[in-house]
This record gives structure tokens, sequence and C-alpha cells, in this order.
């Protein structure tokens, strides 16, 4: 049995979707609702020959103008879903930080108020350890159970076994995410719900709000604001323009719907270039730009 038509998606848009509002197109996208799903699919090798993409939110990954010709995928259905155990919550790899930050509140779970502004899904999360506020969801994270291509199987890898970085979680090749296995702290609803509130308040005062954006261009070096680095580097003009620095905040850059990938990608290097230049510093992307 496979995938049948109804699961996939030819010329997917991801300008249409994306944060960016920017982006090539997804020739063949499949919609995978359950364990099986993905086991029918990577049994065929001309799918599993391919490049894979797996697609979350698109609030942090930009698809180049020549589009993705590869296998892509995006997590749906059981994926989509929260559960608590005993000792842990088993949370889908499709379920978004705010959605599961707000889940914690109405179950008086403390600790997942940092997503509440955060505009990915868990399993970009996982994949990049995202995180803000001095707080990473590897502090969260009890293990990651994912699908291995290769060996068409599931496994499940302890935080322990996990090398997990700023800005890089689980990241092993030819695997797809499906689920972390998170942490429980019972805590005051009252205090759940101020905490998350008071960083909604900090973003909205010092982020972008409803504007194309990506949330972070460049990674923090080691002991260094990218955004410090940025503002001391450039001129007004970088300001200005159908792309442009926020000027809330200059690690955001605002941008005009349907503007090419890679006029986002000139305007980023011109960045990294101005920061080279004066710091002798080459900043690190955190948005993910796909060939």
């Amino acid at each position: 049995m496979t995938l049948g038509n109804k699961n996939l998606i030819t010329n997917y848009s991801s300008a249409k979707y994306s944060w960016l509002k920017s982006g090539g197109t997804i020739k063949h996208l499949y919609k995978v609702y359950k364990k099986n799903d993905l086991s029918n699919l990577f049994s065929r090798s001309e799918i599993k020959s391919k490049p894979l993409l797996v697609i979350g939110n698109l609030s942090n990954t930009l698809i180049n103008d020549e589009g993705f010709k590869g296998t892509a995928i995006k997590l749906l259905g059981d994926f989509a879903n929260v559960q608590i155990k005993s000792d842990h919550m088993l949370v889908g790899a499709a379920v978004l930080d705010n959605y599961l930050s707000k889940f914690c509140f109405q179950n008086n779970i403390s600790g997942y108020e940092f997503l509440f502004t955060i505009p990915g899904s868990i399993g970009g999360n996982i994949f990049m350890n995202a995180g803000c506020y001095n707080q990473e969801i590897k502090d969260k994270l009890i293990s990651v159970i994912y699908f291995d291509i290769n060996d068409n199987k599931i496994y499940e890898k302890n935080i322990s076994e996990l090398n997990f970085d700023y800005r890089r979680g689980f990241q092993k090749s030819n695997t797809i995410i499906l689920y972390g296995k998170f942490k429980i702290t019972l805590g005051d609803k009252i205090s759940i719900k101020n905490l998350m509130k008071e960083y909604e308040n900090i973003r909205n005062r010092t982020q972008p709000q409803k504007v194309n954006c990506c949330g972070s261009i460049f990674k923090n070096p080691v002991n260094q604001s990218a955004w410090k680095l940025i503002k001391t580097s450039i001129d007004k003009s970088f300001y200005n323009g159908p792309i442009k620095l926020s000027k809330i905040h200059s690690n955001f850059f605002e941008n005009e719907p349907n503007i090419s990938a890679k006029s986002i990608e000139l305007f980023i290097s011109k960045i990294q270039k101005r920061v080279s230049d004066k710091h002798k510093i080459t900043l690190e992307k955190e948005l993910r730009i796909i060939a």
C-alpha cells in the first residue's frame, strides 16, 4: 500500500504559507498523518533516493527561487497531538509552540511559557534547539523519537545521547523527527499565565509585529549580540526598501510579499559583509535557506 494522491500536493507554493511570504515552489509535498504513512512512502526507492525536506510552520525557512525538487514532508494528524503520560508529555513534531504553551497553562504545567512567543513547531524547535529568554528546548526535553529513512524504522534517543548546542539540536541526516518526550513540572496557573503575558509584552516591545518576518536572521556569536554588531556596522539605507532591517530590532528584517529569495539572500550577504568588515566577525544565519 502506498500513499494516495490525496496525500500529495504538487507545486506547493512556499511563498503562500511562509512567514516571509516569499520563496520557491516545492514540487512534491507529501502530507503524513501516521507512522504507517512514512513506512509506506519510504519503501519506494525513487522517494528514498531524493533529497529530503521536512517543513513545519515555515517561520524560519526560505525555499530558493528554483524551488525544491526532492521529497518534502509535512507532518499532520497523529503528529499534531499532545498526550500527558505518567511522567512526561508526548508531543508531536507538528504541534505549534504557541499551542503547547497554552496546553501546558490549561494543565497547570510550568516551564513552557517561553514557547508562547515562538512561531515555530516542536519538530523545528528540536531540530534547531530553539529558545528565548535564556531558555532552550533541550532544557525540557527527555528524548527524541524519530524515523530513520535508511532503516525504515522508528528509534528513540535520550537527550543525554544527543549533542544539543546553541541553535543546533537533533540534525541527524536521513531522519524525520516525530515526537519529543518532555518533562512535566506542575505549577501555579496564575503564575504561568502572568509569565506568558510578560514574555508576550517583551516581544511586542522589542520585535516587529504584523509584518513579513522570519524572526532572528543571525545567531548570536559567542559573548556578542548580533543586533549590536549589525547596528554598529550599517548605514540608514538598510532600514529602507522592499527588504529592510527593522527599526525595532536590527537582527530582524521585514520584506514585501513575493520578493525573490535571491534578493533576500543578497540582503543577508550585504549585512554579513558589513559586520565582517567592521568587527572581523562572520555572522552565521539562523534562517534556513533551502536550495
